[in-house]
């Protein structure tokens, strides 16, 4: 909603869907993050899966431009948004504020509550396609599927690490380093 609802400058409102995120995980099912889990595997594995999933998408950007003649003004207009902020206010947005809300909702909430309803595998399945849906409404056909692929990504991470820790650091590497550091533009 905050792709296409213009009432408030778009990191703001970024913000506050973040912390509503958040607290809608801890009214659910408590604070999900453990203070064990903040070690240097979990956050190497962040590391580490952060650069995976930008070689995965700078791969994708290149073949969906191939393929789409949409892709690159679809994908502009996601990098368009950027001007709507000072580029060390939105890294920390990014870093601090709408990746670890989003990865303590998407996946500390939703997909393990998903998971131990239906299973691994259709819960994870569940909870990627929930976090992709979601950006149907922004109109924009590439950030649906990057968003799809990325929950998928983060998901099977959560899944293979039970570390919300290193979700956490993936995504706020990950889009740090899409959106601003080195975008795909």
């Amino acid at each position: 909603m905050t792709f296409t609802v213009k009432l408030l400058n778009f990191w703001l409102s970024m913000s506050i869907a973040a912390a509503v995120l958040t607290a809608l995980a801890i009214q659910f099912s408590g604070f999900i993050l453990d203070k064990r889990e903040i070690n240097a595997r979990n956050i190497l594995i962040g590391i580490v899966s952060a650069g995976i999933l930008y070689g995965i998408y700078a791969v994708g950007n290149y073949f969906s431009q191939q393929i789409f003649h949409f892709a690159r003004p679809e994908i502009t207009s996601i990098y368009n948004i950027r001007h709507e902020g000072e580029t060390l206010s939105i890294s920390l947005v990014l870093l601090f504020i709408t990746s670890p809300g989003e990865e303590l909702f998407w996946r500390g909430f939703l997909q393990r509550w998903a998971m131990n309803k239906f299973g691994k595998l259709q819960g994870w399945l569940a909870a990627a396609a929930i976090y992709g849906a979601v950006h149907i409404l922004s109109g924009n056909f590439m950030l649906t599927m990057a968003a799809w692929i990325a929950g998928l990504f983060w998901g099977l991470l959560y899944w293979k690490t039970g570390s919300i820790v290193a979700c956490i650091v993936s995504h706020a590497l990950w889009t740090v380093s899409i959106f601003v550091l080195w975008p795909m533009m």
